[in-house]
């Protein structure tokens, strides 16, 4: 199973948790590891996770693209597969509500 295909198949629960990060005045982001033949997804607030990201060169292309996607109203996912990192666009259901 691709990322895609396991963001899919937990929409309705991802929404849900977004939704509810977003009724308490954050903006959400999904991450998504590889864990196995699967993924594994977490849900959290963009404030609380680029707090746990040093704020230098080597991440800023990430907090860029964060920053990006927030600014679109889209919601971040970041896929984390064996080492690297990206941050992926994903359909219309995972952009926010204006």
């Amino acid at each position: 199973m691709n990322v895609e295909e396991y963001l899919s198949q937990n929409k309705k629960a991802i929404a849900q948790q977004c939704e509810a990060i977003a009724d308490s005045g954050s903006k959400a982001i999904i991450t998504a590891k590889k864990n196995g033949e699967t993924y594994v997804h977490k849900v959290t607030s963009v404030e609380e996770f680029t707090d746990t990201i040093p704020d230098d060169e080597f991440f800023k292309t990430m907090r860029d693209g964060i920053a990006n996607a927030v600014k679109h109203r889209v919601i971040p996912i970041v896929v984390f597969e064996e080492q690297k990192a990206q941050i992926i666009d994903f359909p219309e259901y995972f952009k926010l509500k204006k």
